[in-house]
């Protein structure tokens, strides 16, 4: 009877061992295809000029940072158009003080590179509008959607941000995915 429990016993346990296994596998295949559709809407994304950057902290010049409000803190380049809307702690060279950048334009001078190697894509752009503002912005996009953006001018210093994409998706568009935001 002995020998019957211990048999019994064991082949429950080597049974339970087994579809915990299975059970972590596919879990961790799931993983991996959120991760690889991800790195997927970032890349057309880009390719496509239409995301969102949203900024979750600047970086000050002589050393630590502040964390920003990702929903009112932003980059939006869609196409022909940027939006720039952030706040801004540094240096300046106008009379009247800066505190934000708030700005509509037009992205001009849009130069994409991408190191494949990496996996990260390096966009410049200059974006102005129709009174003499214009703002550099260099951005450095990971294949996972994390950014660092480096914003200049001739009325402030140079800041650095750092945030994540946001694919814009195209609701009526047939041929994109129709599934969350990153």
């Amino acid at each position: 009877m002995k020998k019957l429990f211990v048999i019994f016993i064991s082949i429950i346990i080597i049974s339970s061992c087994s579809t915990t296994k299975e059970a972590n596998s596919s879990r961790a295949e799931a993983k991996k295809e959120k991760k690889f559709l991800e790195q997927a809407q970032v890349k057309s994304a880009v390719e496509a000029k239409r995301y969102i950057i949203k900024f979750d902290r600047i970086f000050l010049s002589r050393g630590g940072f502040i964390q920003l409000i990702p929903r009112a803190n932003y980059l939006i380049v869609d196409r022909e158009r940027a939006i720039l809307s952030t706040a801004y702690v540094g240096r300046q060279y106008d009379f009247r003080g800066i505190a934000a950048i708030n700005m509509r334009g037009k992205a001009d001078r849009y130069a994409l590179t991408s190191n494949v190697s990496k996996g990260s894509y390096d966009i410049e752009l200059k974006v102005t509008n129709r009174s003499s503002a214009t703002f550099d912005v260099y951005v450095r996009i990971s294949k996972d959607g994390y950014c660092s953006v480096s914003v200049n001018s001739l009325k402030i210093d140079n800041v650095n941000y750092s945030g994540y994409l946001v694919p814009i998706i195209d609701k009526t568009d047939p041929q994109q995915p129709q599934g969350d935001i990153i």
